[in-house]
């Protein structure tokens, strides 16, 4: 025997090896629980082995050739609707010999298919045999034609050229070239519809002569665009007949940006209507005496309140986008199972979020400080000038800004030289002969204050705090409309006072 026809023989024997290899791997499908059989059938589609997937269908090798011919056609049409469905997951499904008890005895429902206006399931059998197996039920055959004109290709697919039908990590290469082109179509739509809808809004909202109508025509124009483009893009996923995988990490990724647009409408809302709140009080309060303080503490109780609405509105919408997550909503469920423990661990990781959200509350309703409020606070004297949910910004005379914790001023006292008025009193302290007359003090105290506009003219008084020997310690009282004015005031006397001693009666009562 030469070379040449051992070769050809060892290639024929291996031939023959390989199917008859073949034949016992396909004889070997495993069938004895529904998970299994659906994985049969599924990784047969995959590898477009339909005499394979027929099997789980229930055809025998033995069937006519229309028999088989039909059934491949209904496999076929099949595999298509199932890979196009979000229901369809085969962890979900049973790996018990006797399936699950609960959709009934030897039925197992793997998914469920909406067409024409009902629901239609997808049954697998259990066959007692021999051999027992689980094959896919005769009236789920019955439906799959219906299913498929309802949910197969769509008419762009039928008239596309062969290429562009075959599949690359498992989407068709049309619906690859689709997905930008259907983004691209999202954002045009999008910013159309929202110029045009804003255009109108604004012309409507001109006529009025409320300012809020065409802040809100503004304002929901980012939001806007970005809620219709999500809904057009949707529009559009569904239109292309993606496969099951796809199509969900499209819609997820839809769904998020779309909670995400809503949020940001209701954040803008709330941010129109603070606005209004704010400049309503500033006109209501427009020539009255207290108006800044008045309007101090109602921009003081909006704003807190905006950053509460907008950070539980920003929890809420981020406890939704997590929760279309299986994973996270098991981790929910195990966490509720344990809830002992779980809340003790929680509640201690929260304490200082949740102590400065309530804390925020409790202030902007108590109102122990409000913004523009002159305050006190660490040996420092500044100006209330942002209040936040976590900290508030004290802005200090050197235009240096001094951030303090939200509880420091629920927890420590400060100083709030404007919490019932701006107006307040201060002091000018002189050290004097014991033998100057305090008249003259208070006649030269009357002539400074009569042209000085700092003084509000509410009260002026010199008194003798302190004999130490020869020297009189005077203190001059005076009082302004606000802390600013009062420290002008203060400082000009004292320059002032000091000034007129050293010149009355040639200086001879300065203190020694």
């Amino acid at each position: 025997m030469n070379g040449r026809a051992f070769v050809a023989i060892a290639s024929i024997l291996l031939v023959f090896s390989l199917r008859s290899a073949r034949a016992e791997v396909l004889e070997a499908d495993d069938l004895s629980t529904p998970r299994r059989a659906m994985a049969t059938f599924v990784d047969a589609a995959n590898h477009d082995d339909w005499p394979r997937a027929i099997a789980v269908l229930g055809v025998s090798r033995s069937a006519s050739a229309e028999r088989k011919a039909q059934a491949v056609e209904l496999a076929q049409e099949l595999d298509y609707v199932l890979s196009r469905s979000l229901s369809f997951e085969l962890d979900s499904i049973s790996d018990d010999p006797q399936g699950k008890l609960d959709d009934g005895v030897d039925i197992e429902k793997v998914a469920g298919l909406h067409a024409k206006g009902r629901v239609i399931p997808i049954v697998l059998s259990h066959v007692n045999g021999p051999p027992a197996r689980w094959l896919i039920s005769t009236g789920t055959l019955a439906n799959v034609p219906e299913l498929y004109r309802e949910r197969g290709p769509s008419p762009l697919e039928r008239y596309l050229p062969a290429s562009l039908l075959r599949e690359t990590l498992g989407m068709a290469r049309w619906q690859w070239l689709g997905l930008p082109l259907a983004m691209a179509l999202a954002v045009l739509f999008a910013s159309a519809i929202v110029h045009v809808s804003s255009r109108f809004g604004g012309h409507l909202a001109a006529k009025t002569r409320a300012v809020w109508d065409d802040e809100l025509v503004v304002a929901l124009r980012a939001p806007g665009r970005l809620f219709v483009g999500v809904v057009t893009f949707v529009a559009l996923v569904h239109l292309m007949s993606l496969p099951g995988t796809p199509k969900l990490v499209c819609v997820r990724i839809a769904s998020t940006l779309g909670i995400i647009a809503l949020v940001w409408m209701l954040i803008r809302v709330v941010q129109v209507a603070t606005d209004l709140v704010e400049r309503r009080a500033i006109h209501a309060t427009a020539g009255q005496k207290d108006a800044a303080l008045r309007v101090g503490g109602v921009r003081t109780r909006v704003r807190v309140l905006r950053r509460i609405v907008s950070v539980v509105l920003s929890f809420c919408a981020g406890a939704v986008i997590l929760l279309q997550f299986e994973v996270v909503r098991s981790i929910g469920v195990s966490l509720l199972a344990s809830a002992g423990v779980a809340g003790i661990v929680l509640g201690l990781a929260a304490q200082r979020t949740l102590g400065s959200l309530f804390a925020g509350i409790q202030l902007s309703i108590t109102q122990p400080i409000r913004i523009g409020d002159e305050v006190r606070i660490e040996n420092e004297t500044g100006t209330i000038e942002e209040i936040t949910l976590t900290y508030v910004v004290v802005r200090v005379w050197d235009e240096r800004r001094l951030i303090v914790p939200m509880t420091r001023f629920l927890e420590q006292p400060f100083q709030n030289f404007t919490k019932v008025s701006a107006e307040l009193h201060g002091t000018v302290l002189l050290n004097a002969d014991a033998t100057l007359p305090v008249d003259a003090v208070r006649r030269e105290l009357d002539r400074l204050l009569e042209t000085n506009a700092r003084w509000d003219r509410r009260s002026k008084a010199v008194h003798v705090t302190d004999v130490k020997g020869r020297t009189l310690e005077l203190r001059v009282l005076v009082s302004a409309a606000s802390s600013g004015e009062l420290f002008d005031l203060r400082a000009e006397l004292r320059e002032r006072l000091a000034a007129w001693l050293a010149t009355f009666e040639g200086g001879k009562y300065l203190s020694k």
